[in-house]
């Protein structure tokens, strides 16, 4: 009887080590602290058509590639336009100034799209925000009413256009949207240009529609 049982127990023995073993090698364990995630298969859709899935521990999605461009703390994003390029060194103290991006130019100077956003306080509105953060050059005189401003429709969002200089080679454009607690404002700074000839259209320049292209797939809420 007493061999009867000890041979049991050792079969058993013998048959709980393999199913450990096995299992160890077939379904080895992750890592101390950390668990084996499944993301959902849903995409993001980028500002230039492509998309990203989710990923990581968290599964938060993937940051969408270059071209793309996002600000998550303005919750936008967009497309940089071609030849343009960030310009991290251009941002400093001022919060209001979120990316600025370079091209070259034919001088030392390169052309600049600029993005800044201004909250709007309390008690004000987003237009009044917007004559509050304009300034013509290079005379230095402010706006009195957005009566001098033009209203340009891309995607169902109206902007508040200006140009804000015309002068010595530059031309300095500027296109304002409204949203709920802030104003964004987009700006091009654009160099070479034959800023005296009274024929010229401004929408026209180069670097003007390369401003246009990046809100034409501007996403913001």
């Amino acid at each position: 009887m007493k061999q009867l049982l000890a041979g049991i127990v050792f079969l058993l023995v013998i048959g709980i080590g393999g199913f450990l073993y096995r299992n160890t090698f077939e379904h080895p364990s992750m890592p101390h602290g950390t668990q084996s995630v499944a993301c959902t298969t849903e995409a993001k859709v980028c500002p230039d058509g492509t998309s990203v899935g989710r990923t990581g521990p968290a599964c938060v999605f993937q940051v969408c590639p270059l071209p793309n461009a996002e600000d998550t703390k303005l919750a936008i994003g967009f497309v940089v336009p071609s030849g343009y390029v960030a310009n991290a060194d251009a941002i400093g103290a001022d919060e209001t100034l979120r990316a600025v991006f370079d091209k070259p130019s034919k001088g030392s100077v390169p052309h600049s799209i600029i993005i800044r956003a201004y909250p709007i306080p309390d008690g004000k509105t987003g237009t009044s925000t917007i004559l509050a953060h304009t300034q013509f050059e290079p005379s230095g005189n402010v706006p009195k009413s957005l009566a001098e401003f033009k209203t340009v429709t891309i995607h169902a969002r109206t902007y508040y256009v200006a140009i804000l200089e015309r002068f010595e080679g530059q031309v300095h454009s500027a296109y304002y949207l409204v949203r709920a607690h802030d104003v964004l404002k987009f700006e091009v700074l654009e160099k070479d240009v034959d800023w005296m000839n009274p024929k010229l259209v401004v929408e026209e320049l180069p670097e003007h529609k390369a401003l246009l292209q990046l809100l034409d797939t501007l996403q913001s809420p």
